[in-house]
């Protein structure tokens, strides 16, 4: 796989490199991987999927060898305000120092989230397949979607096709165990998309950016989790087996970095995860910072 030349503006949250971007810069570099007509991968990280690194080394290797990795999640935001901070070498001085900037940006991320500004935007994968599909259809890029669950995917690029009518999607497929990894590979090779969207689970996203992308041509990859889902307005599956609508949290809820809050009691099953990504992730990333010399 190639890597792009393309020079880059990033910080470092837990051992993983994030792009510090706006979304018409992201999309400026998009343009330019396109133009450079090899293979490219696009990772949107969240805090569960950094937490995940630090226990799976491959993971971080594969979104650490990213072309763009865009920043899903306010808690990557939080990160990189809170850690772009300077702290005082004076030991007790040190730890009441630490504890008023975590306690400052922490109030910021709700308050003031303008000022979370080191990363300039939170950049998810749902918005942005929806602000990738308008550039695709200005542009006539080819899209290909691959995963979601049986049905998703097809319903999702009708609805895109809806606002976007000029939008090209050459392919849809759910993928294994549905339909085989060769054929999926298969039909790519012939559909030739210039875009392959993801509806993977991360870990399943990485493997197949690690391990497939490379059988391929001149195209760019990028995992979205479950955006597809979103856009479908499909059902998700909960651990005891149970199917919920897809539904993202209101507007002022995002803005207001409460997302994790809204899926805490949206979707109970998750709760694990999200205290991962929310709890757990700030005592790793404050542990961190105490521990840098």
């Amino acid at each position: 796989m190639h890597k792009t030349n393309i020079m880059r503006n990033t910080t470092e949250i837990l051992g993983i490199k994030v792009d510090c971007l706006t979304l018409p810069q992201a999309l400026q570099k998009i343009i330019e991987l396109v133009r450079g007509r090899r293979n490219y991968y696009i990772v949107t990280p969240n805090p569960e999927m950094v937490m995940y690194s630090l226990t799976h080394p491959w993971f971080g290797e594969v979104l650490n060898n990213a072309d763009l990795c865009l920043a899903d999640g306010v808690g990557l935001l939080w990160a990189a305000k809170y850690l772009s901070l300077s702290l005082t070498r004076i030991p007790v001085l040190r730890q009441i120092q630490e504890f008023l900037q975590w306690l400052g940006t922490s109030a910021t991320v709700v308050f003031a989230p303008r000022l979370l500004n080191v990363i300039p935007e939170r950049l998810t994968g749902a918005d942005m397949v929806w602000e990738i599909a308008k550039l695709s259809a200005e542009r006539d890029y080819r899209i290909f979607l691959l995963g979601a669950g049986p049905g998703v995917a097809l319903k999702a690029a009708r609805i895109m096709q809806t606002l976007y009518p000029q939008l090209n999607v050459v392919e849809v497929m759910v993928g294994p165990p549905y339909e085989s990894q060769d054929e999926v590979i298969r039909r790519i090779q012939q559909t030739k998309p210039q875009i392959i969207f993801l509806a993977f689970p991360a870990d399943e996203q990485m493997r197949w950016m690690r391990d497939e992308l490379p059988k391929l041509q001149d195209v760019i990859a990028m995992g979205i989790g479950g955006a597809l889902d979103f856009i479908a307005g499909g059902a998700a599956l909960n651990a005891e087996g149970g199917y919920f609508p897809a539904k993202r949290a209101p507007e002022w809820i995002q803005r207001r970095g409460l997302e994790w809050l809204w899926r805490y009691f949206t979707q109970p099953w998750r709760k694990k995860r999200i205290r991962t990504a929310t709890i757990e992730f700030m005592k790793q990333v404050r542990h961190s910072k105490l521990t840098l010399l």
